[in-house]
C-alpha cells in the first residue's frame, strides 16, 4: 500500500504545502522562544557587579537589597543653614513629605490624604491655626516631628537627620493660611543648640539577604560539645551546653569566667553541678578545649 493509492496529485500537493507550513511556525516559534524570549528579560536587567550586589541606591527591582554601606557620622551643622528656609531645604522637604507625610495628610497639607480615613484621629490640616499640640513655632514642630504624639497616629521622624525634619518643617510651614505667633527666642536658642553641638550617627547597611543569613549562622543550633573523657564529665548534656556556650559568649574572657557563668546556670545550662568543685588546673583545661571548638 503507499499514499498514492489513497489521494491523488492534487491532495498530496495540499498535504505537502500543510506540511511545510507547520514545519515553518514551529522553526519560528523555536526561534521566538530560545533566542527572542531571553533577550527581552535580560534587556532591563544591569550589568551584574562584583559579588552581583544589586545596583542603584535602592538595589535593582527590590528596595531591600540596597548595597552594603559603612556607617559614618554627620558632624553639627550651623544652625543659621537650618532655621531659615532655603530653596534647597524647601525642595528637599517637599519630597519627603511626598514619601512619608502625604499618605495621612493629603498632598497640599489639609490632612485629606488617602490613609486619613483609616487613622483614629484625624491628621493634622496644616493650612489651620487649630488644634496644634506642640504649637506652630519652630521648637514646637521640631518637637513633634522627632517624638510624634502619644495617643495619637502621628508616629516620631527620629530616624530623619535633623536637617531633613527641619526640611520638612519649613515645607509644611509653607501650608499655612495663617499669621503664626513670634517665635519664641529661649526656644529658639535651644533649638539652635541641638543642632551645633549633635552629631547624627548613620548606622551600617547590609542587603536584607546578607542580614537573614547572618542571624540564620549566629542562631544555628550548635553540633553537641564532643570533649575528652576528663572533660566530658563536667557536661551533663552535650546539645544543651554547646547551645548556652554559643548564646553566652562572656565565658570566653577567662577560664575563671567560664567557671563563674557554668556554676551559676547549671544543671540548666547543661553543665553538671558536680562541676562547682573543680579546681583551676581544671578549669583552664575545660576553657583550653572549647575555645578550640569543643571537638576532638
Amino acid at each position: 500500500m503507499r499514499i498514492e493509492d489513497y489521494a491523488g496529485p492534487e491532495e498530496l500537493k495540499r498535504l505537502a504545502s500543510a506540511f511545510m507550513t507547520v514545519v515553518l511556525g514551529l522553526m519560528v516559534l523555536a526561534l521566538f522562544v530560545f533566542i527572542v524570549v531571553p533577550g527581552m528579560r535580560s534587556a532591563g536587567a544591569p550589568a551584574a557587579g562584583e559579588g552581583g550586589a544589586p545596583l542603584g541606591a535602592n538595589g535593582w527591582l527590590d528596595p531591600v537589597e540596597v548595597p552594603a554601606a559603612k556607617g559614618y557620622r554627620i558632624p553639627p551643622v550651623d544652625p543659621k543653614t537650618l532655621l531659615t528656609p532655603t530653596a534647597q531645604l524647601l525642595a528637599r522637604g517637599s519630597e519627603l513629605f511626598a514619601r512619608d507625610c502625604a499618605q495621612c495628610h493629603g498632598a497640599l497639607g489639609r490632612g485629606d490624604g488617602p490613609a486619613a480615613r483609616t487613622l483614629t484621629s484625624a491628621p493634622r490640616d496644616f493650612t489651620r491655626p487649630e488644634g496644634w499640640k506642640n504649637g506652630t513655632g519652630l521648637p514646637a514642630m521640631f518637637k513633634t516631628l522627632s517624638a510624634g504624639i502619644p495617643g495619637s497616629a502621628m508616629a516620631a521622624f527620629d530616624t530623619l537627620t535633623p536637617k531633613d525634619r527641619m526640611a520638612v518643617i519649613h515645607h509644611l510651614r509653607a501650608f499655612a493660611a495663617f499669621e503664626r505667633r513670634p517665635e519664641d527666642p529661649a526656644a529658639l536658642a535651644e533649638l539652635a543648640k541641638i543642632f551645633a553641638s549633635s552629631s547624627v550617627a548613620v548606622p551600617n547597611r547590609i542587603p536584607l539577604s546578607l542580614a537573614l543569613r547572618k542571624l540564620e549562622e549566629e542562631y544555628r543550633t550548635p553540633a553537641p560539645l564532643s570533649l575528652s573523657p576528663a572533660s566530658a564529665r563536667l557536661i551533663r548534656d552535650p546539645a544543651r551546653a554547646a547551645a548556652w556556650l554559643q548564646a553566652s559568649p562572656a565565658w570566653r574572657k577567662s577560664p575563671a569566667a567560664l567557671a563563674e557563668r557554668a556554676c551559676a546556670g547549671a544543671p540548666a545550662n547543661g553543665f553538671a553541678v558536680s562541676a562547682a568543685v573543680l579546681d583551676a588546673e581544671s578549669w583552664r583545661g575545660l576553657y583550653a578545649e572549647l575555645s578550640k571548638g569543643g571537638r576532638r
